[in-house]
């Protein structure tokens, strides 16, 4: 027989996630080797709002998944304007931890995630300034755990 058992302390959210450009890395089991880091953006994101969700679907080709992670980036600079600029048109895997302190692996040398943004100031004094954005694909394999990269 097989038992999913009840975890102990279960904390949703994400706490960190960094962008990997398509190309860079290589994972050999659950640890993931760089070519540099140059290139990996960690991205700042206003507290608790990134969100990862990870949905299969049956296509044509078999089971798929639609991976994507949401977040928001406050404040719209010069700074993001040139972050947008590079992350923009880039394939990427993201690498992020959650609440329970594990790594994920999003995306992978096959089923790279694209990035799409949306900046908005909202239409009144209070509301939030910034960046929206997504990392969105569909991958052939779930997301992965990983030993801490860095």
């Amino acid at each position: 027989m097989k038992t999913l058992n009840k975890p102990g302390d279960n904390l949703g959210g994400i706490l960190k996630l960094w962008a990997i450009p398509y190309g860079t890395f290589s994972t050999q089991g659950a640890t993931i080797n760089f070519i540099n880091q140059d290139n990996i953006w960690q991205i700042y994101c206003s507290p608790e709002s990134i969100d990862f969700s990870e949905n299969s679907e049956l296509s044509a080709s078999g089971l798929i998944y639609n991976t994507e992670l949401r977040g928001f980036i406050p404040q719209d600079n010069a700074s993001l304007q040139t972050a947008l600029a590079y992350l923009d048109p880039r394939k990427w895997a993201v690498i992020f931890i959650d609440g329970n302190g594990k790594y994920k692996l999003a995306g992978n040398q096959n089923d790279p995630l694209r990035f799409s943004s949306e900046l908005n100031t909202g239409k009144e004094t209070a509301s939030l300034a910034g960046c929206s954005f997504k990392f969105y694909g569909k991958t052939k394999y779930r997301s992965v755990f990983i030993n801490n990269p860095f």
